[in-house]
């Protein structure tokens, strides 16, 4: 295993040459390899992980929008696979247990201790905690069943969905994304027609590319149905208000008075909300959401103040901002 491990790797790595992107983080020898995306709620995620375990790394940040498809990566990914279905069809969320696995996304993170390919968001910071002794023990034992539930909360919102598509009564969604988008599914699965050009001869790296075009038909269809986006953003709503209810003014965290995985989840989580222009979950006065959550709004707060996350994803190179998100580059001259 550890052969094929180090063959797979370092085919990945042939093309992964721009120093601005291919850089190790953090001081030490690397003991982890991630494949990432700045933009990416589920790398940024692991980011804020590694950053909180005060870890260093290797980080390759590789644009999976509008498709990196490299063949090499998808066997590198592969091995991670661990007998979980493809992913084919689309409901918005990106959580690996619900939706099955994605051959041709990130996070993609090595354990090069163990030679072993981690390819779940949810999984690999838990690999991270329990193995990284130092900075901050985000998943205590007591605290785990907590813990947990908050993760498949956040791991089930539809932050893909309100990506990729518009709500059919008006689009909040940066300007930026607003002009980039239309078209984007067309040209994902161009570029992966051209990867399964490039994979012909090799059936496993074949039907992995054949069910990655299957997942992007099904989302061009579900961000062109009006109900379906309506439904994506209800579902939201309805998250934030649920968590206004757990939050209270004597709870510093969400599941009490320490800092948990389950923040780092909620962290990216919310702030991927307001930099989408959808804030209104929370200070409301919106013809969506006219109530405020005043709990949530003081948790994001906290949140987003919080020195790993501003490293690993506020002022992470190629995070571009929003106008929805200016607020907090403050510090900046």
């Amino acid at each position: 295993m550890d052969d094929l491990f180090n063959h797979r790797r370092n085919l990945a790595n042939v093309p992964l040459t721009d120093p601005d992107k291919n850089r190790i983080i953090g001081n030490g020898a690397p003991r982890f390899e991630l494949y990432h995306f700045a933009l990416s709620v589920c790398s940024q995620k692991v980011r804020t992980c590694l950053a909180e375990k005060d870890v260093s790394y290797i980080a390759h940040d590789i644009n999976i929008q509008p498709g990196n498809y490299h063949p090499d990566y998808i066997r590198l990914r592969l091995l991670g696979q661990a007998g979980r279905s493809m992913a084919r069809g689309y409901t918005g969320r990106s959580s690996v247990e619900s939706e099955g696995f994605d051959p041709a996304v990130v996070p993609t993170l090595l354990d090069l201790e163990q030679a072993m390919v981690l390819v779940d968001s949810v999984k690999i910071c838990a690999h991270v905690d329990a193995v990284c002794a130092g900075g901050t023990k985000l998943i205590p034992a007591t605290l785990k069943q907590s813990i947990d539930s908050e993760i498949a909360i956040v791991d089930a919102t539809p932050h893909v969905a309100i990506l990729y598509g518009a709500h059919p009564d008006g689009d909040f969604r940066p300007e930026r994304i607003r002009s980039v988008m239309p078209g984007v599914h067309d040209r994902k699965i161009a570029k992966l027609q051209q990867a399964l050009e490039q994979a012909r001869g090799d059936p496993e790296i074949e039907a992995a590319i054949e069910a990655k075009i299957s997942k992007e038909r099904a989302g061009k269809s579900h961000v062109a149905r009006p109900e379906a986006m309506r439904a994506s953003v209800d579902d939201i709503i309805d998250t934030v208000a649920a968590l206004n209810d757990r939050l209270d003014d004597a709870r510093r965290w969400v599941c009490g008075e320490v800092f948990t995985m389950a923040d780092v989840q909620w962290a990216v989580s919310l702030f991927r909300l307001k930099w989408i222009g959808m804030a209104f979950c929370w200070t409301g006065g919106h013809t969506l959401n006219t109530k405020s959550r005043p709990n949530v709004e003081r948790y994001a707060s906290r949140l987003f103040d919080r020195q790993s996350f501003r490293e690993a994803v506020i002022h992470w190179p190629g995070v571009p901002r929003s106008e929805y998100v200016m607020e907090h580059y403050r510090d900046e001259s």
